[in-house]
């Protein structure tokens, strides 16, 4: 694929928009590495999802227990008090059928697991997250880990009408019944935004400075085709094109010349890496393949 396409295909713009939204399943690559809902490599070795979404955390609980069991989630990580809470992570409450009980997790404990396969996928994850439960259990901590830091039991309350961390004690409510619902939402949001950087930053090493570029433009990108039904109209191009090439540090005509010739390409990756702070090898052979699904 020529490089030129980058800046000017809808196929790059929808896969920013997956990579703002991170809510696909765990994707591949190394510890800290893994990104969308593909794999890479087929190394055996350590691996974690580090995007895994919510959703597709329980799909995989599902995939890998007997047919009797079907989990699902009852609040996402935006609908819990506890994460919106200063100094607090992410959590979503879901209704555990293997156990029969409600339970809170973390999002970012779930993201950090770190599995043995030859490749990063979700039900290797979810098999992890069953055997880290297990041994819990079996030394004695049947309610989540000691101090409810990373999962939990939780119990409905009804006279508060919400669920109640039984190791934490954090209220784990509906965030609709707080009476600050903008604040709150802007509050989370807010943490979203710099936690997706983060991970991309970490994930990519790259910059915290290029990775909040990144998803700034990821969220753009998105916007445009929510408004566009996923067709971008020829403003929207050039729009996107312009963001892309601030971050890049190049211009179009940089990026039209490196379409014709191969060491005007490898001069622009080079131009490009050293912009946003990393190798040409990294930028090529990583970030593009794997944030992207640009092969050069």
């Amino acid at each position: 694929m020529s490089f030129s396409r980058i800046v000017k295909t809808t196929a790059l713009t929808a896969s920013l928009a997956v990579l703002a939204s991170c809510s696909g399943g765990g994707g591949g690559g190394t510890v800290g590495s893994s990104t969308g809902g593909g794999t890479t490599g087929s190394t055996y070795g350590a691996y974690t999802s580090s995007f895994v979404s919510v959703d597709s955390f329980v799909a995989a609980l599902n995939n890998i227990e007997s047919s009797n069991y079907q989990s699902y989630v009852e609040l996402y990580a935006d609908e819990t008090l506890r994460s919106a809470t200063p100094g607090q992570e992410d959590w979503f409450v879901i209704y555990d059928d293997r156990y029969n009980e409600h339970k809170a997790v973390s999002l970012q404990y779930i993201r950090s697991i770190v599995y043995y396969d030859y490749y990063s996928n979700n039900s290797a994850l979810a098999t992890e997250f069953r055997d880290i439960e297990t041994d819990d259990i079996l030394s004695g901590e049947l309610n989540g880990d000691y101090w409810g830091d990373d999962y939990e039991v939780v119990d409905f309350d009804y006279w508060t009408n919400t669920y109640v961390g039984r190791n934490s004690g954090f209220e784990y409510e509906d965030e609709a019944a707080t009476t600050d619902v903008s604040l709150m939402t802007a509050e989370v949001q807010q943490k979203e935004f710099i936690k997706k950087a983060a991970n991309i930053s970490f994930a990519f090493n790259v910059g915290i400075e290029t990775s909040l570029s990144l998803v700034t433009l990821g969220e753009k990108a998105e916007k445009m085709l929510g408004k566009s039904n996923g067709e971008l109209t020829l403003a929207d191009q050039a729009a996107f094109a312009t963001d892309l090439q601030k971050l890049g540090g190049v211009t179009l005509a940089e990026v039209m010349e490196a379409s014709q010739s191969e060491q005007a390409q490898t001069d622009l990756v080079e131009k490009i890496a050293a912009k946003i702070g990393t190798s040409a090898a990294n930028l090529e052979s990583r970030i593009l393949p794997e944030l992207f699904g640009v092969e050069l």
